[in-house]
């Protein structure tokens, strides 16, 4: 569905996979959704209509995260197949496939430049790959066996991810080096994000909250509390002033960062 965040009321609802949507996104020009599902296909939707434009089919299991390029021409998805798929967004077609993991894949970022893909999930690494080539370019050991979600910091220099071990690390993106380990939280962390001026981190988890911590010193700067059941998913308005969760118990958030 997709909401008017003024108002908080459904604007579109768009139907067509067939069990759970795991994962949706934008494009940067907000003309297309993306979305991914328990049902192996990826889906580019008309955002403005409503309208389905392509199934992208060729997963063999559930599609746990969906990528936008910066340019909003392809579509990156990844699954607990262990395959990386890159989809043209006009044709819906198949462009390449990224393979190197040996167990499933939770989730996938873009670097701001268009130039890289960082990936993680059911190893203790998390893959660097080189776009136009499709090479795996490098891989960064990490101390969770299960890690949830990664993301590029704005100068793509920086990669936050987080995992099962309830803590949020801030990678060095040039030489995988740990700088920062963020502790907090008392569960898994589901899912983060940076701030669009880089300074912060917002991060969601089992343990019903929301946390935001400033980068360079690691400080907890505020728990958002509200949610009673476990946060899924955490995000930050373009401009930076607020803060997205989406939770188990079917609530959409809106935070105020302060």
């Amino acid at each position: 569905m997709l909401w008017d965040v003024e108002s908080g009321k459904p604007l579109l609802t768009m139907k067509g996979h067939d069990t759970w949507v795991e994962c949706v996104d934008f494009s940067r020009d907000g003309k297309r959704l993306a979305s991914g599902s328990t049902d192996s296909t990826v889906r580019i939707w008309d955002a403005v209509t409503g309208q389905c434009l392509h199934v992208c089919k060729g997963h063999d299991t559930a599609v746990r995260m969906v990528a936008f390029s910066p340019d909003s021409r392809v579509v990156a998805s990844c699954s607990r197949d262990t395959t990386i798929r890159l989809w043209d967004v006009e044709t819906g077609k198949e462009l390449s496939r990224l393979l190197g993991h040996k167990s499933y894949i939770e989730c996938l970022a873009y670097s701001h430049d268009g130039k890289k893909i960082a990936s993680c999930g059911e190893e203790t690494v998390i893959k660097i790959w080189d776009v136009e080539t499709g090479r795996n370019i490098a891989n960064y050991k990490t101390d969770d066996r299960l890690s949830h979600a990664l993301a590029f910091s704005p100068d793509d220099r920086l990669i936050a991810f987080c995992g099962r071990d309830a803590k949020v690390k801030i990678l060095d993106a040039a030489s995988g080096e740990i700088l920062n380990v963020l502790e907090g939280h008392e569960d898994a962390v589901r899912s983060v994000c940076f701030n669009p001026d880089g300074a912060t981190v917002a991060s969601a988890a089992n343990d019903e909250s929301v946390r935001l911590w400033d980068v360079a010193s690691g400080k907890l700067l505020h728990v958002y509390r509200g949610h009673v059941l476990e946060v899924q998913s955490v995000d930050i308005s373009p401009d930076g002033k607020t803060i997205a969760s989406g939770s188990d118990d079917r609530k959409i958030k809106l935070w105020g960062i302060r």
